[in-house]
């Protein structure tokens, strides 16, 4: 079995192939089974976490096992060939974790937003905020960027202009929300960032943040207003997405809310109109790590000669 750093993974994959890795797994999801995530918390407050996949088309079969210790989490991914059932690799998948997140919101924006997209709005500037714009700049070219947060905007801005040549500008919650062709929301808010209202039509909401059923970061408005709701996998959906589980009665029907897979696979019946908001509500899934780890695996052992 080998091992797969941090580092090598910066080193071996790039964000334009960790997109595809993810359209291509996401296009087959059909084909295997996923493992929802298992949270155990011990008395002193650690939390232990695990969740998994199985891919036939790729081989393989693995499990991101996690912990979180005073909101920091630190992660590895155990690959298995699905052939000889033998474990292939231990990866460290805290660069990963930020990259495949990032690469699966951007298949749903390629999927779901407007061709036409020309502002994108951030709403939050850790990791995830730095991993998704560019990402999302392998599927639309903005013409502007607004950032908005609690802290460390115009560092980030400063950051993302350099990196990218795009306008980049410092705004309020608010007018992010309310300008954005495409908006992602990346924070650890428990509670929702802005009324649903501010929304323009034809907009994609890209909601990443809130991963468990606790928290949320759009409100019941932005949900209602949808035309379409798209998650990555429905039954983990249904037992993390705060942000729809926390709706009041009567707000969307988990019957009409459609899958990742689906709207990459062409089998979602829904077609998109210029004037309809969407919404993307990610929790991170299995598939995402295990179809990154294995990308990963392959360019190690062309690199490394394994």
């Amino acid at each position: 079995m080998k091992i797969i750093t941090n580092q090598q993974i910066s080193e071996l994959v790039t964000t334009e192939e960790a997109v595809l890795a993810m359209r291509q797994a996401f296009a087959a999801a059909g084909t295997g089974a996923q493992q929802a995530r298992v949270r155990t918390t011990a008395s002193n407050g650690v939390m232990l976490s695990m969740m998994g996949a199985v891919l036939p088309d790729e081989g393989i079969a693995g499990a991101k096992v996690y912990t979180t210790i005073k909101g920091a989490f630190k992660f590895v991914i155990v690959l298995f060939s699905t052939e000889t059932g033998l474990p292939l690799a231990s990866i460290e998948g805290d660069a990963m974790t930020g990259l495949r997140t990032a690469a699966a919101t951007a298949v749903a924006c390629d999927a779901l937003a407007r061709k036409d997209a020309e502002i994108l709005s951030v709403i939050g500037t850790g990791v995830q905020a730095r991993s998704h714009v560019p990402a999302l700049l392998q599927v639309r070219k903005f013409k502007e960027i607004l950032v908005a947060g609690l802290s460390g905007q115009q560092a980030f801005a400063d950051e993302v202009g350099a990196a990218t040549g795009i306008p980049v500008r410092v705004v309020e919650v608010e007018e992010a929300a309310r300008q954005a062709d495409v908006l992602l929301t990346v924070t650890r808010s428990a509670t929702p960032l802005f009324s649903g209202e501010l929304l323009k039509e034809g907009a994609f909401v890209a909601a990443i943040g809130a991963s468990k059923a606790t928290v949320r970061e759009l409100d019941d408005i932005a949900i209602k207003r949808a035309a379409a709701l798209v998650v990555e996998w429905k039954p983990q959906a249904q037992q993390e997405a705060g942000d729809l589980i926390q709706c009041a009665p009567g707000t969307f029907d988990w019957d009409n809310v459609w899958e990742l897979g689906q709207a990459v696979d062409g089998s979602m019946s829904y077609q998109r109109r210029d004037q309809d908001i969407v919404i993307y509500k990610a929790i991170g899934i299995g598939l995402e790590d295990v179809a990154l780890a294995g990308l990963a695996y392959r360019k190690a052992c062309v690199k490394y000669g394994w």
